[in-house]
Formats: C-alpha cells, structure tokens, sequence
C-alpha cells in the first residue's frame, strides 16, 4: 500500500487543503488531537491519574526518540525547543582560550548566539560564505582547524532543502578533536538519522514539524561520554539530588544519562500527544518516510523546472530530504493566492522565497495542485500586474 493511502485518513486537513508545510507546523493527526483531549479529560476529573504517571509517559517518550535518532534513551533529554537544546549543548562546552568555531549557511541562529554570550568570549566565528550549497562541505574542511571547537549545521537546510553528510562531517570533526553539534529540525521523522553510526556529539530538534507532535516540546541528544564528562550548565530536581538527609550538609549529584539536563516538570499534555506522533512515525518507518518524501520532492523540483522557476534545492536525492526552496518574484503573495486555492506553502519576503514541504501525509496530486496553483498566479494575478 501506498504509504499515503494508509495514512493519509489520519490527517483531517487532507481532506480540503494541501498541506505542503511539514517543516513549520505539522497538522494535527487524529491520535495526536485524541491523547491531548483525554489528557485534557483526565486533568479536569481524575488529575491524581496524571500525577501518578509522570515520568513513566516521559520515559516511553525517550524510547521512542531514541529509535528515531539511533541512541540509547539515556541519551536523550526532553526539553522545550530546539533553541533550547542548542543552548545546552553550548553551554556545556567549555572553550580554550584561542578556540574558534565554524558554521555554514545552513547554521541556525540559536546554535551559533550562545557562543556570542560573554561567559564564551572569545570564541572566534568563521563562517563559510553563502554560495552554492555543493561548496559547503569543501568551505568547512578549508576553515577547520586543530583550534576548532565545534562545528555547526543544520542536517537538512530550512533555506534551501540541502542535506548534510553528518558521517562525513563527524570524521572531519572528530580528527581535529571538535564537536559536531546539528540541530535535525528539518531532517528528524523525514530522512533517517543514526547519530550513534555516524558519531555525531550533539543534536537538538523539535517533536513538531516531521515527528507530528505539538508545540512546546523539544529534545538534546548528547553522546554518552560527553554526557558523564561535560557538567550541565542548570539544575533540577529531576536531574539531580543531594547526598545526605533533608537537613543534613551533602554533595549535588547528577542522575545518570541525559536526565541530568531535565530540570523541571515538562509538559505532560505535550509528552502525551508526542508519543503518538512518534507513533506514527515509527509504524510507518523512516525509510518508508524517505522514498515517500523524495518522491514528492522529485515531482515538484522536476514540476518548477519545467516552468523556468529557479529550485534552490538540490535535485539528487542523497542531498535533499523533505524541504523545497524556490525563488519566486513576490513570494508571499504567492502563497495567499495558493492558500486561497486550498494549497499551504510558506512565503519569505526578504528573499522572495518559496518552500514547500511534503509529508507522509501527501500525494502526487498535492504536488500537482501546488504546481497548478503557480500556474493560475501566473496567468490570472501576473497578468493583471
């Protein structure tokens, strides 16, 4: 079966639109909406159930990430946003005076400002220029060095739908005794990602976008021997304790794994729903996911082609995952006509960009609309200009 037919009827929203926008906010599955509402129920008549399983709803969650990025759970910590596990990741690194770091046009902000703060000055920046992004890799080799300290990408481009080779960029890395931190936004729940294979130190990502959870919910992954040697940057009652009695002088210590870097209550509701996106995505399977979404991609990077519009993504297969970017003259009125037609795709005005995001969710005939919806701006708003 095709792996819309099966999960297509999940999605309501398929049903009258074309939700081509994954990568920002993925709609709501039915399951997804259904643990949130008997969380909801469960809160407002019976909130000593909730309380009784707070950490056991929490642990199955960190199982089930810890399949989609290839670790151990004890890897794994839930936090509340993508910025957030950046952060920790930073700031879990302590730099050598003379230590720089290097990014490259798909690094996004959140993993590069924490190493602006103070406490890390000063940490030297070296950026690869923008440019064709088959001249990524080769701008990172040429900027590392026995100094650096971290290198910093995003494994799939939110501006362009480049894919990242983390193997290869964890091997670069690691013989010039640097960490690789990747924030997997854009690629965890669309591509495969194995950070234990390709020895990547740190990922961050969110549960939203492709792992079809809600909001307000995000996860660090920190290989296990950084996780024992790098102390956390903050301190909770979840992830630490205190040697001795209530009233007695002791030492904080940590609890083992990546619970240390969970300092509070996280949110419950949000944990539930959560696990059924992954859910989803794991009974579907990763790979399955991929050969879906390349497909879907190929059919619309082949689509704008053939119309003249220029694709910033990469048209071979190993180098895009689930995002399309185009350059298209007025972007975002684009997409209002496109959301007026009943096809969702997201419009930057600085760059007069267009990306268009397929899921597990999507069909051929999704791509076909969004490709007819350009067709009809060209011909009947253009025409008018």
């Amino acid at each position: 079966m095709v792996l819309s037919e099966r999960y297509r009827p999940l999605f309501p929203i398929t049903e009258t639109r074309a939700y081509l926008f994954a990568g920002g906010l993925a709609p709501a599955a039915i399951p997804v909406k259904a643990a949130l509402d008997r969380w909801a129920d469960r809160w407002m008549f019976d909130p000593a159930y909730h309380r009784a399983r707070y950490f056991d709803e929490w642990r199955i969650l960190k199982d089930r990430l810890a399949t989609v990025l290839g670790a151990d759970s004890g890897e794994v910590a839930i936090v509340d946003n993508t910025s957030r596990g950046s952060n920790l990741a930073v700031q879990m690194i302590e730099p050598p005076p003379g230590a720089n770091i290097v990014t490259d046009p798909t690094s996004h902000p959140s993993a590069v400002w924490p190493w602006l703060l103070p406490d890390r000055r000063p940490v030297e920046v070296r950026s690869v220029p923008d440019g064709p992004p088959s001249t990524w890799m080769a701008g990172i080799e040429g900027l590392v060095d026995g100094d650096t300290i971290a290198v910093l990408v995003s494994h799939v481009d939110p501006r362009t739908g480049f894919r990242h080779d983390l193997r290869e960029l964890a091997g670069l890395t690691r013989s010039r005794g640097g960490y690789l931190i990747v924030d997997a936004a854009q690629s965890a729940g669309a591509v495969p990602v194995d950070a234990e294979a390709a020895g990547v130190d740190f990922i961050s990502g969110t549960l939203m976008k492709w792992l079809l959870g809600p909001p307000g919910l995000g996860y660090l992954y920190a290989r296990r021997d950084h996780i024992e040697s790098l102390a956390p940057p903050h301190v909770g009652y979840v992830g630490a304790y205190r040697d001795g009695g209530p009233d007695e002088p002791g030492n904080l210590s940590y609890r083992p794994g990546a619970v240390r870097h969970e300092i509070g209550l996280a949110d419950l509701a949000g944990i539930a729903a959560a696990r059924r996106g992954l859910d989803i995505i794991l009974e579907a399977g990763i790979p399955d996911i991929e050969r879906h979404v390349l497909e879907l991609t190929g059919q619309m990077i082949d689509g704008l082609t053939e119309r003249g519009i220029r694709v910033l993504t990469p048209a071979s297969p190993a180098e895009r995952g689930g995002v399309v970017a185009f350059h298209f003259d007025g972007a975002v009125s684009l997409c209002r006509h496109l959301r007026r037609l009943g096809v969702d795709a997201w419009g930057y005005p600085e760059d007069d960009r267009v990306r268009a995001d397929p899921h597990l969710y999507n069909t051929p005939g999704d791509v076909d609309r969004l490709l007819e919806g350009i067709d009809a701006y060209r011909r009947d708003v253009l025409h008018r200009l």
